[in-house]
């Protein structure tokens, strides 16, 4: 395996009152090495997601400078590293994950050329300065833990002129799952994400520009509860912040009975709140 581990231990960074509070990034790294093997299948809600930050990044040929090195933060098995790779045509392209689960099973995939793969965490990218063209990410920032870190560490990565595509997830995600919980009982089963204005100011912060934001739901429908859990569980995005710990049987028939009244003609409804930042170094 070519996969570069770059992050022999992952260190966490004090909390401030911006800020979220700290993630164990061990778990949230074996969660989703975990689900590497099915992630694809699963994954139909953060395919539409990347497919919206695919479609802003540079397409060779267009009337953009050259990309020559690309970055993606969150790669996961590099299925949007390889879009990304092609969209581009660029030389270097580097998929950039906390799971070494994620990076294996990447790196056992047939299309790979130009592509190398990091282990490492995006709050302190071990890659030399003004060496990117292009930062791509989906759905991955919302696990880090201090956002300032994070966009310094990519400002500081960007050529002048670079530019940088990024989706997250803002609070009112999983809102559905989160009402439900609430009428089994009072703890934290949902993990808090951060708002709109806390990523602007961090953005600013880095000397970053911002150039443009989407923010839109994403709501995907589902047949039962158990689909529902599967869609979260399933691509090892079930990590969670809070004490909730194991759930007995009289609670999950609790919570399946809450989350039925929200169902649509659809199906059960999990919403995604979406937020899009493009940036530029200038």
């Amino acid at each position: 395996m070519n996969t570069m581990t770059a992050l022999a231990e992952m260190q966490t960074v004090p909390q401030s009152a911006e800020q979220p509070r700290q993630r164990d990034k061990r778990k949230i790294a074996d969660a989703f090495s975990k689900a590497a093997g099915q992630y694809d299948q699963l994954a139909e809600a953060q395919k539409r997601i990347a497919q919206k930050v695919l479609e802003l990044c540079p397409t060779a040929g267009s009337d953009e400078s050259e990309i020559e090195s690309v970055l993606d933060i969150g790669c996961g098995t590099g299925y949007w590293t390889r879009r990304l790779r092609d969209q581009t045509q660029a030389r270097w392209v580097t998929g950039l994950d906390l799971a070494e689960g994620m990076l294996r099973f990447a790196d056992e995939q047939s299309d790979n050329q130009h592509i190398q793969w990091l282990c490492a965490d995006a709050e302190q990218l071990p890659l030399p300065a003004e060496s990117l063209d292009l930062v791509f990410s989906s759905l991955a920032i919302q696990w880090c833990n201090d956002y300032h870190a994070l966009f310094s560490s990519i400002a500081r990565t960007l050529k002048l002129g670079g530019e940088a595509h990024i989706a997250t997830l803002l609070p009112g995600t999983l809102c559905e799952l989160e009402q439900s919980w609430a009428k089994v009982d009072k703890k934290t089963h949902i993990n808090r994400f951060t708002d709109e204005q806390t990523l602007i100011h961090a953005i600013r912060q880095a000397g970053l520009t911002l150039s443009a934001t989407d923010q839109y739901c994403e709501r995907m429908f589902y047949p039962d509860l158990r689909a529902v859990f599967d869609s979260i569980k399933g691509v090892g995005a079930h990590y969670s912040e809070g004490d909730a710990g194991l759930t007995g049987r009289h609670s999950l028939l609790t919570l399946k009975q809450a989350y039925e009244t929200m169902r649509r003609s659809e199906g059960l409804p999990v919403s995604y709140q979406v937020l899009i930042l493009s940036l530029r170094k200038l």
